[in-house]
This record gives C-alpha cells, sequence and structure tokens, in this order.
C-alpha cells in the first residue's frame, strides 16, 4: 500500500478491507477481456486473487469490461484502467483539488487510441473515497460508471445484496421513455431486469475508441455518493459475474468473513452456474470497519 494512501489515517473513522478477482473464464474467444484498478495499480490477469488490503484513508477501486463484439476490446478495457491510475494517483498528488476522476479524461485517453483500435469499447465501474477534511468522518464513497459493469451494495443492517447502478442499456432506456411518457421519474426496481430478449441489452453508452468526436461524442455516464456504514460492503463488478450468479444468490458477509474465501467461493458459484463460466468475471469487494 503507498504511503499516500496512510496519511490521514485518522481522519475516517471507517477504514476499508479490499480484495479482487479475476479470471478469464469460459470465453469462446479465448481473451481476457477484463481490466481492474486496485488500490495504486492496474491488471489484466488470466487468473488470479489480491492479497487483502487495508485503506485507512482515500482509495479506489474500478472494473472494465471489453465490450466482446467489438476488436481490440482487451486494448480498451486496460486504457481505462491506465486512466483511472493515472487520475488517482493526480489526486493523491494534490488532494485539495476540486475535479477527482474526470470522466472525460478517461474517455479521452479511449478515443484517442491510434487508429488501427478503432472501434475498441469498453465500460467500467468505479468506487471511490477521497481523504476527509477538516477532521470530518469521512462515511461516504462516490460511484461512477458506464456500460453494464455493475456496484452492488451489502447493507449490515438488512443483511441482503442489491444492485445500486443502471445499466446503460436499450432495455433501461425504454424504461425512462416509458416512465417519461407517464408523466413520472422511473423506481429503481424497474431497471436491469433479466430474462429480456438479448438485443434488449445492447449498450446505448460505453467508450468507444475513435477520435472523430462528430461521430463519437462523450457518452452518458452516472455518479452518486453512497453512505456507509461499518459492516457495510460494495462489490464492483463485470457482467460474467451477475449475468450467471444473480446477488440474491451471494452470501452474506460480517466482520469474520475472509474475503479471499468469500471470492473463492462466488468463482465456484460462477462455473457451477448454467452458464458455467462463459465470459471474463472480474470482482472487487470492498468491506467498511470501524476504526
Amino acid at each position: 500500500m503507498s504511503q499516500a494512501l496512510c496519511e490521514d489515517c485518522s481522519m475516517s473513522n471507517l477504514f476499508t478491507t479490499v480484495c479482487a478477482m479475476t479470471f478469464q473464464g469460459n470465453a469462446s474467444n479465448g481473451l481476457q477481456q477484463d481490466a481492474f484498478f486496485f488500490v495504486d495499480d492496474y491488471y489484466q490477469e488470466v487468473l488470479g486473487i489480491t492479497p487483502v488490503h487495508r485503506c485507512d484513508g482515500a482509495f479506489c477501486v474500478a472494473v472494465s469490461d471489453g465490450v466482446s463484439q467489438s476488436d481490440f476490446s482487451q486494448v480498451a478495457s486496460l486504457t481505462t484502467m491506465k486512466a483511472v491510475k493515472q487520475l488517482w494517483q493526480t489526486y493523491l498528488d494534490n488532494p485539495n483539488q476540486s475535479a477527482v476522476m474526470d470522466i472525460l479524461k478517461i474517455y479521452n485517453k479511449v478515443a484517442t487510441l491510434p487508429k488501427r483500435y478503432y472501434g475498441a469499447s469498453a465500460t467500467f465501474a468505479l468506487v471511490y473515497r477521497t481523504f476527509a477534511k477538516d477532521n470530518q468522518s469521512n462515511s461516504s464513497v462516490v460511484i461512477k460508471h458506464m456500460g453494464d459493469s455493475r456496484v452492488y451494495h451489502f447493507s449490515a443492517m438488512t443483511k441482503t445484496w442489491r444492485c445500486i447502478t443502471r445499466d446503460h442499456n436499450l432495455l433501461n432506456q425504454l424504461v425512462d421513455e416509458q416512465a417519461a411518457a407517464e408523466n413520472r421519474q422511473a423506481d429503481f426496481g424497474e431497471y436491469n431486469q433479466d430474462g429480456m430478449a438479448s438485443p434488449m441489452y445492447a449498450l446505448t453508452d460505453c467508450l468507444i475508441a475513435d477520435s472523430d468526436l462528430d461521430s463519437n461524442p462523450m457518452p452518458a455516464y452516472e455518479s452518486q455518493t453512497l453512505a456507509v456504514s461499518s459492516g457495510d460492503c460494495l462489490v464492483v463488478c463485470t457482467d460474467g459475474v451477475y449475468d450467471l450468479v444473480p446477488c440474491c444468490e451471494w452470501q452474506a458477509i460480517d466482520e469474520t468473513t475472509d474475503l479471499q474465501n468469500w471470492l473463492k467461493q462466488l468463482r465456484k458459484q460462477i462455473y457451477a452456474s448454467e452458464g458455467r463460466a462463459y465470459d471474463n468475471a472480474t470482482t472487487i469487494l470492498v468491506r467498511f470497519e470501524s476504526q
């Protein structure tokens, strides 16, 4: 863990323990198109589970999933995570800056890849917490995502998992259009429905390599701030996880749970599922604990 991540330990009442898992699975193209950023570096591995890290102050984790229908999507996902690392290091070097994890800068890194990579596409989801200021406790995190990489929240109070990000796909776009026609705001429970025809899950927004900004405008992304409590957990993951094992089948977590073992169990569930790990899968598990 870098020294910068521990400089303001006393300024936050919650610390985090984090662990990540990735595997290529039985992807038909034989590629690992997932990449992830974990604490202070990016990775794109065929198989691996990281050591468990403790972060007392600021932290950042992220995943990116290359869109399999595009060539060189593994380049797009890795470029996305390289951009996340650069932005996070810039923040650590200057924690007083107002713009943290600027998505436009991530978009520009992917959009301006060399022409041979044009069309390469990727989704992402990231979670970060900045250093606390003025001796205030820092009990919230920022979540940003684009496409269908997701973030899930485990409540220590209800002992249940729930998805807290809305996929950027045709299905959810139609949900919004229907709600607008009825002069109302869509309920979050209407999003991310299962069991629909595959064309309904076509992405409406993702990062695409193509520097012609007229034909490749900045895609939509979403940002939210989430208050967390001791015992709460987050999962940041690619669709190779939740497509095969819905969150209602994930194990609960408490302060005694071994995070590596939890991830290993999830991997077993993915391989034992009806889909038999047909896609790459990457999961980052974050647990919040009292100092």
